[in-house]
């Protein structure tokens, strides 16, 4: 092969390396969200004390958190 396939080759499975990693994160992503509808469902089914509103609202900023954070691998 020359220099140029080659090139084209490894730049492809660069960006194969990209797009997999990409998913990983949005399955991460879809599963976050998932829990949170979970949750959300359980919190409008159930009369909930103070107290297990509370827990489930940390619950939820810790979903948001880690979305977030995995987010910024996406625009990278």
């Amino acid at each position: 092969m020359n220099t140029n396939a080659e090139g084209e080759i490894e730049l492809l499975k660069e960006q194969l390396e990209k797009v997999k990693q990409q998913d990983r994160i949005l399955e991460e992503i879809e599963n976050r969200l998932h829990k949170m509808k979970d949750i959300a469902t359980y919190a409008t089914d159930h009369r909930l004390s103070a107290q297990e509103r509370n827990q489930l609202n940390k619950q939820m900023q810790e979903h948001q958190a880690a979305i977030k954070s995995v987010e910024n691998y996406l625009t990278k």
